[in-house]
Formats: structure tokens, C-alpha cells, sequence
């Protein structure tokens, strides 16, 4: 009966050891895991090109946000990271979009709804102001220059 008893209590002196090296290690793997904040999610904006009855821009309209910590000047105000589209309004009206006349290639709408697809802006972009251009692919009449800008803030 001897053998049996401390058989018995030397299996339980090693279950209550590696129960409380389980319980330790539970602790401090709790306390090592801390949450690690990311990166913030980039914000997205539409911008609505309004067109007239003769296909022309008329004008770029913005959506509501928070007013730039600069001049605010009647364009979209971004971070590095955020996406920036443009859309038709009406539907389906053509345009392109010219950030710099002179270089590149336009940033063409698509079909069927006449939209851009979601541009980023560049992680390296300086903070400033950038203008661009709209043109009306199908524009029968004046085709105005509209040059609303996007300011890139930190």
C-alpha cells in the first residue's frame, strides 16, 4: 500500500507541475501577445465630374469631409495611402483625367458607367497641392479646363 500511495503522489507532484508550467507560460504568453497597432485604413474618395447637355465638364465636385489643415480651395484633401476615383454624372459620359499634360498617358474613364478604377496616392507624394485636368472625351461644345485640386497632407 506504500507503493501505491507514493506512486500516487509522485504522479500527481508531476501533474500539478506541469499544470502550473502550463498556467506561467499562459500568463506570459498573455502578456507578450500585446496587440501591435497597423496601418491606419486608407480613406476613399469619389470625385463627381458634372457634365452639361453637350457632353462638356462643367464642373468636379468634391465629397463632404473634414476641411484641409491648409487651404482647403474647393478640392479633395488626402493622405498618403488613399485612394482617389472620379465618376460621371450623368453616367456614362466619357472623360479623361490629365495630372500632367505634358507627361504620361491620360487616366482614361471605363465603361459602362464612366469611372475611373481607384487611384493611390503615392506613399512618396510630397504635402502640397496637385491640379489636374478633365477633359470631355465626347464634348461638342467648349471643353473647359477644370483643374480642382487634391492637397496631399501628412
Amino acid at each position: 500500500m506504500k507503493i501505491k500511495l507514493s506512486q500516487t503522489g509522485r504522479g500527481l507532484s508531476v501533474l500539478v507541475g506541469i499544470l502550473t508550467t502550463m498556467i506561467v507560460s499562459g500568463c506570459e504568453s498573455q502578456n507578450a501577445a500585446q496587440p501591435v497597432p497597423g496601418p491606419a485604413t486608407p480613406a476613399f474618395y469619389t470625385l463627381t465630374v458634372n457634365f452639361d447637355d453637350n457632353d462638356c465638364p462643367t464642373s468636379v465636385s468634391a465629397p463632404a469631409q473634414p476641411s484641409c489643415d491648409i487651404h482647403a480651395d474647393g478640392g479633395v484633401c488626402a493622405k498618403r495611402g488613399d485612394l482617389v476615383m472620379w465618376a460621371s454624372n450623368p453616367s456614362g459620359t466619357p472623360f479623361e483625367v490629365y495630372f500632367d499634360p505634358f507627361v504620361g498617358r491620360p487616366y482614361k474613364s471605363l465603361p459602362p458607367q464612366q469611372q475611373t478604377s481607384p487611384k493611390n496616392i503615392d506613399m512618396n507624394s510630397l504635402e502640397g497641392k496637385y491640379e489636374y485636368s478633365v477633359w470631355g472625351k465626347d464634348c461638342t461644345g467648349a471643353n473647359p479646363v477644370l483643374d480642382p485640386p487634391i492637397r496631399v497632407e501628412f
